[in-house]
């Protein structure tokens, strides 16, 4: 009965001590999971007391990482501070930051009044070309009759002005305002005319280039009846063409050539001074007609 009895307490003994264990092993799991920190368990051991209560031999040992020591951190320093924002005016203390609104400049655009209707402009009236031309071209006509039929006056007021635009000269063109010899200039205009009725513009020949040609004779000699007795080509055009019906027109007042017509019979000053100095004359195209 006693040996019993003594069995019996030691099988209590170890199977409270066995408790015990388990307990403490759970309880330190749990508080190591409620704390966060890292835990560390060591191998269990020999129980031992632990604050009073008995533990193993080699107690779970708790490492806790210091927070407040940095130097297992070699981060540098890291600072924190609060910089206040560029303005004009200070903030005032309790009051929230607001959106400033800057005043922009007011745009103004151009306003156009779609109401209002459009005013045309006056158009200038269109004038007639053709028939301008044609009243130059008939007061031109007139001036040359009047100032080849108009009679000689040494009174330079009864003489005609515009005859130093058409007429030529024995050194010069018949458009030369030359005024050496006034009879000459005259009667030089008389012949530019009388040419410009015989000459027959060549066929197949445009406007446009006739306008640009020109060919210049000199008579160097006639005769008191107005027939060309002698004469030379001084200045030919770049169309041969031209210059054949120049000198054709040229050679109807020359006998030699077989020409029957006649220049206004020059008098006697007019003939010496073409006989002696020559007289020049210009067909020109511009001044031609089909």
């Amino acid at each position: 009965m006693g040996k019993a009895g003594l069995d019996s307490d030691s099988t209590y003994f170890i199977i409270a001590a066995i408790a015990t264990l388990i307990i403490h092993a759970l309880l330190a799991v749990m508080l190591a999971t409620a704390g966060g920190d890292a835990v560390e368990v060591a191998p269990s051991g020999v129980a031992q007391l632990c604050d009073d209560i008995r533990c193993s031999e080699n107690p779970v040992k708790k490492r806790r990482r210091n927070l407040d020591n940095t130097s297992e951190l070699d981060v540098g320093m890291i600072e924190a501070s609060i910089i206040p924002m560029l303005g004009m005016a200070d903030a005032k203390p309790g009051t929230f930051p607001k959106l400033v609104k800057y005043e922009q400049p007011e745009k103004i655009e151009e306003a156009v009044n779609i109401t209002k209707t459009p005013t045309s402009r006056d158009q200038p009236p269109v004038q007639d070309v053709r028939a301008k031309k044609a009243e130059v071209d008939r007061k031109r006509k007139d001036t040359l009759t009047d100032i080849l039929g108009a009679p000689e006056d040494d009174d330079p007021r009864k003489r005609p002005t515009e005859l130093s635009r058409i007429v030529g000269s024995p050194d010069g063109s018949v458009h030369g305002s030359g005024t050496e010899f006034k009879a000459g200039n005259i009667y030089a205009g008389k012949v530019s005319l009388a040419l410009r009725e015989q000459f027959t513009v060549p066929p197949f020949l445009s406007d446009a280039d006739l306008k640009k040609l020109k060919v210049r004779i000199k008579v160097t000699k006639i005769n008191s009846s107005g027939q060309i007795l002698g004469y030379q080509v001084v200045q030919r055009s770049s169309d041969n063409r031209f210059n054949a019906a120049a000198v054709q027109a040229v050679k109807r007042f020359s006998p030699k050539d077989g020409g029957s017509a006649y220049l206004p019979a020059p008098d006697e000053a007019t003939l010496v001074f073409i006989n002696q100095r020559g007289m020049v004359i210009d067909l020109d195209g511009s001044l031609f007609k089909r």
